[in-house]
């Protein structure tokens, strides 16, 4: 598959307000069950593409296609605290989805997480990259395990995992 990961720009908001109005992708990314305008994703992302917001965003395209997100951000120091890690290790998260339910299932996730998490790791100075998707998720967790992530707790009253990959375990 020819899948590529690049940072997302301004001409993107179209896209990403047809996939964030998508009741596939919004019953697990985001945190409103309505869908999102082009003015709304604007709002919360322009930030982010002129570099002005912890969290970077990347559009995954296929075949130069856009078909997905990813995004990723330094954990802050209140995340470490309430996950329960030390402050002098370099945690990254990590978020994303396919935002067209018809490449669903066929194995692009799990190609994407894989690529993306070499990036963060090349790229940065990350020791460690979580992720917290909801425990119903179940397809996004099966792709997360396929790329190496561990889960390690319940988080936010039990409603999702906290699931890690650390920098030494990410080719096992």
């Amino acid at each position: 598959m020819d899948i590529s990961i690049r940072k997302m720009n301004h001409t993107d908001y179209d896209v990403m307000s047809k996939w964030l109005s998508t009741k596939e992708v919004l019953t697990f990314y985001g945190d409103v069950d309505e869908p999102f305008s082009v003015e709304q994703i604007k709002n919360k992302y322009e930030a982010r593409v002129n570099g002005q917001h912890a969290v970077t965003p990347f559009i995954v395209e296929l075949a130069h296609t856009p078909i997905g997100y990813m995004q990723r951000y330094p954990l802050s120091e209140e995340a470490r605290i309430e996950y329960g890690y030390p402050l002098n290790v370099h945690i990254y998260g990590m978020d994303q989805f396919i935002g067209l339910p018809e490449y669903f299932d066929q194995g692009i996730g799990t190609q994407m997480v894989r690529q993306f998490v070499d990036d963060v790791f090349h790229e940065t100075d990350a020791d460690m990259i979580v992720l917290d998707p909801e425990l119903t998720n179940t397809r996004a967790i099966k792709c997360y395990e396929k790329c190496g992530f561990a889960k390690v707790k319940k988080i936010q009253q039990g409603s999702k995992w906290l699931m890690e990959l650390k920098a030494e375990r990410r080719h096992l």
